[in-house]
């Protein structure tokens, strides 16, 4: 280009430009890495010209004079062609959220939970997120990645649930593969596994699901099969956001078999009396739960 540019050193403009300035002009549009819009040259010349009518101004000068031009233009292409992308915020506080991605994917965040994502997804569908929450993931070839305050949860195509905590992450996968990214390292975690991410070492254990409830805060529905007392009422606790207090420690070990599918609290404290005779209190969030025992 630097050769190319000497053809034109020639130039005088003492005179209104010839066609040959007005090529010198295309020649820098055709040089630059970028396209920029269309500009009407003559009318460009001129407007210099009337400022700068001076016959012994060295070309130099002319130079410099229309790369601030183009510069300028290009600048503006620049920004009309990387405008400033929105971020979205959803948090919930005391009741779950359910949201939809900009790809179609949904995410139901448990209560005090958040999300953060760009209005649109680029090349990689990124979401920086903290609490609970349940993601369903539409299949595609660009990466869902999703930022646990520094751990990476990537998918392509998937169901899994995520909890965050200060010391840890843990991942339970519904569907599909998910994989755990750190410094580089990656784990990857099959459908009906628990992997849990330590922060203090950054280590990765894998473990099989611990309760087949273990998701079903998000939609209710609850399968029991000769599961002890305690251990029941831990998952139901979360989703009915109460907390249960046992009279006695015999009840523990009582075990139930039964299905849930969202009734009402009082349908489900009604069901319980009735397995293993007990009698329910409720006041404000709290059920006290009495009986002989097993």
């Amino acid at each position: 280009m630097a050769n190319d540019l000497k053809a034109y050193n020639h130039l005088n403009y003492k005179e209104k430009p010839s066609g040959e300035e007005d090529k010198f002009v295309e020649f820098l549009f055709q040089h630059s890495e970028m396209d920029a819009p269309e500009i009407d040259e003559s009318k460009a010349w001129d407007a210099l010209n009337k400022k700068i009518h001076n016959p012994n101004q060295s070309f130099a000068w002319m130079k410099i004079a229309a790369a601030v031009v183009i510069l300028a233009v290009l600048s503006v292409t620049v920004y009309m062609y990387n405008p400033e992308v929105n971020q979205i915020q959803v948090s919930s506080t005391d009741q779950k959220v359910s949201v939809t991605f900009p790809d179609g994917s949904t995410g139901i965040l448990n209560t005090n939970s958040s999300f953060s994502y760009p209005e649109q997804f680029e090349e990689v569908r990124n979401v920086s997120f903290t609490g609970e929450a349940y993601f369903d993931i539409k299949k595609s070839e660009k990466p869902f990645i999703i930022d646990v305050n520094g751990v990476n949860v990537k998918v392509l195509g998937t169901a899994f649930n995520l909890i965050s905590s200060n010391d840890d992450v843990k991942l339970y996968v519904d569907r599909g593969l998910v994989a755990f990214e750190k410094n580089g390292e990656q784990t990857k975690v099959p459908a009906g596994k628990e992997a849990i991410f330590s922060r203090i070492d950054d280590s990765v254990e894998l473990k099989e699901l611990p309760s087949d409830n273990i998701m079903s805060w998000r939609n209710g529905v609850f399968n029991f099969d000769n599961t002890p007392l305690n251990e029941a009422l831990e998952e139901l606790s979360e989703y009915y956001e109460v907390e249960f207090k046992l009279s006695n420690e015999k009840l523990k070990s009582c075990k139930i078999s039964v299905t849930f599918n969202r009734q009402p609290l009082n349908e489900v404290l009604s069901t319980l009396s009735s397995l293993l005779e007990l009698k329910t209190s409720t006041k404000d969030k709290t059920v006290k739960i009495s009986g002989p025992g097993c």
